[in-house]
């Protein structure tokens, strides 16, 4: 995977498939992304895992990433991305991404992400696109700048502690420029609930923007106050 993927850099324009497999990159953090019109296609969601396992001690949202992109026009579909740091050890913070998003025009389908703090953070104001996929986290799982759409996605809140139902999870810190129209648009999703409560998002600052269209609470009554 990463001979292909460093081939696709310096070429641009280039289809990368993954047969259904684990993609295991050890404690290898903040693998690029950055040619142009690259798609990464799995053979499935659940079956195709590109994963990572950062040290505790190098937790960060800056430098943990399984995947860093500063491409234009990336395609994801039919993989999962795993950041495997162990969050239940990191103590008062395990921020470890998935995606790091440093690029443009992302589309991601059939995409699942699988992390707690900070699954997903799309870093630059621009524009991005999820369809039919799944992230996980605990603590503000999606988080950053961009105009960002997330249809027909599920949102799952993991448990705060290990082996139990426990803890509050925040969705999403949106932390938008002021340039950014529309923000995070939760569009048709669903959100599951592991934890003992969750809320909807927080302001990590900026011009904050966040909104959820006819979405499907399947344990409702965690929601908090």
């Amino acid at each position: 995977f990463l001979l292909a993927l460093a081939d696709a850099d310096s070429k641009g324009d280039v289809k990368i498939f993954l047969p259904n497999g684990r993609y295991d990159l050890g404690v290898i953090t903040l693998t690029s992304v950055s040619g142009k019109n690259i798609s990464i296609i799995g053979e499935s969601m659940e079956g195709t895992i590109i994963k990572n396992a950062p040290l505790v001690e190098n937790e960060g949202i800056g430098t943990t990433a399984t995947l860093v992109n500063t491409s234009s026009h990336l395609y994801l579909q039919d993989l999962t991305l795993q950041n495997a740091l162990d969050y239940y050890k990191s103590g008062a913070a395990g921020r470890a991404v998935c995606l790091h998003e440093k690029g443009s025009n992302t589309i991601c389908k059939n995409l699942r992400l699988l992390s707690h703090q900070d699954t997903y953070y799309s870093n630059k104001a621009s524009k991005f696109y999820f369809e039919d996929s799944e992230i996980h986290g605990t603590v503000d799982y999606m988080c950053g700048d961009g105009d960002v759409i997330y249809n027909r996605c599920k949102l799952v809140n993991v448990s705060r502690a290990a082996n139990k139902e426990d803890g509050q999870c925040t969705v999403c810190a949106p932390n938008h420029s002021a340039e950014c129209k529309w923000g995070y648009v939760y569009l048709d999703c669903t959100i599951d609930t592991k934890s003992k409560t969750f809320d909807f998002g927080r302001s990590w600052g900026g011009e904050s923007k966040a909104v959820f269209i006819r979405t499907t609470l399947l344990q409702p009554e965690k929601l908090i106050s």
